[in-house]
């Protein structure tokens, strides 16, 4: 089961779309940047070992019911979005 104790993520809403804004950005852009942010997520040392639990009602968003080391999820999702 995932416990995810005293992490703080700090999301700067400048961008590297021209006008530095993430409202104006490209979708692209945007969709790159959180890319990266589930990558760098997932290799976090914090996680190792970490698993999250899928129930079944979750099929219906189209995810497989199980229990998935969150690592491994977290850089799927990236690679799903990319």
């Amino acid at each position: 089961m995932i416990s995810i104790e005293n992490i703080t993520i700090n999301i700067n809403t400048n961008s590297s779309a021209p006008d530095d804004s993430l409202d104006k950005a490209n979708h692209v852009i945007v969709r790159d940047e959180l890319v990266n942010l589930l990558r760098i997520i997932s290799e976090d040392q914090r996680f190792v070992g970490q698993t999250v639990v899928i129930p079944d009602e979750c099929g219906q968003y189209g995810f497989s019911e199980g229990e998935f080391n969150l690592s491994n999820l977290l850089y799927f999702l990236a690679d799903m979005l990319e």
